[in-house]
């Protein structure tokens, strides 16, 4: 069973005429709401099979291609697409013990919060788009995980992460509380120079997160170890050219100042290719 809205082309064009020209696309009462990198949730999957233009501004076949439409409630800008969602977002979704991972592209406007609209292509992966032989209506289990940047989360490692010197990158003063500045050492094998990178996009130290403070975007904006909450503030991927991006903010962590001397803070800041942006992690 199809889904049940189908967008022509024309009106996918016309929604974002409508968005540029300043008319949210989310209805009124719906609030925005921040992307919850990893968090596992349960919900329904349906598909569609249209072709045109999705809400992140590219030309889509639901037929053919493998994608999917997620609810108006997570999109947070009117014009959608320049919503974070379409830079390097995709939905990782589970049915009957088969996992696979599809790119956000569209947006689902009659879905609530936990229903997701798979392409036709990525639905079959699952079941039969056979109307005579299943519903076309899967309870699934499904996430929000980071795609972006060219890189992957980096996964199951635990040891100290290096930059500028040779040196390491730790809480400071070996302090857990929240909000406690991340900085630049020479390494001295303390407890908090010591990082987990468990696969899920976080990176972890004493129990606690790598975290954007205050979930900012802008650069300069610090970065700190606080409770893991699941926030996209606290997703990194791993580039090949040994940049950590914070997929949210679109930027690189970065040393302040460009300098190696102890003590120096991090902090995200546009990606520039800099010796202070490139960090080795644990193998």
């Amino acid at each position: 069973m199809l889904s049940a809205r189908l967008r022509t082309a024309a009106t996918a064009v016309l929604l974002l005429v409508l968005a540029i020209a300043g008319t949210a696309l989310t209805p009124a009462g719906a609030s925005a709401a921040s992307i919850p990198i990893g968090q596992n949730m349960t919900g329904t999957a349906t598909y569609y099979n249209d072709s045109g233009y999705g809400a992140c501004g590219s030309s889509i076949n639901a037929a053919t291609q493998s994608l999917v439409a997620v609810s108006y409630q997570w999109w947070t800008t009117a014009n959608p697409n320049n919503d974070p969602l379409c830079s390097g977002i995709s939905v990782q979704v589970t049915y009957n013990g088969k996992t696979i991972t599809v790119p956000v592209k569209d947006q689902c406007p009659s879905c609530d919060a936990t229903h997701i609209d798979l392409s036709q292509a990525a639905f079959a992966q699952f079941a039969s788009t056979d109307p005579a032989t299943t519903p076309g209506v899967l309870n699934v289990t499904w996430k929000f995980v980071s795609s972006g940047g060219g890189g992957t989360p980096p996964t199951g490692r635990t040891g100290q992460i290096t930059g500028l010197a040779g040196k390491c990158i730790g809480a400071a003063g070996g302090t857990t509380t929240n909000g406690t500045a991340i900085d630049l050492y020479s390494c001295v094998g303390s407890a908090t120079q010591q990082w987990t990178l468990p696969g899920d996009g976080t990176i972890r130290t004493a129990g606690k997160c790598m975290d954007v403070a205050g979930a900012g975007t802008t650069n300069g904006t610090a970065v700190q170890l606080y409770d893991c909450n699941g926030t996209a503030a606290q997703q990194w991927v791993y580039t090949s050219g040994r940049d950590l991006v914070n997929p949210r903010a679109n930027k690189c962590l970065d040393l302040t100042g460009n300098s190696s001397a102890d003590f120096t803070k991090v902090q995200i800041w546009t990606c520039t290719g800099g010796a202070n942006q490139k960090w080795t992690i644990p193998a």
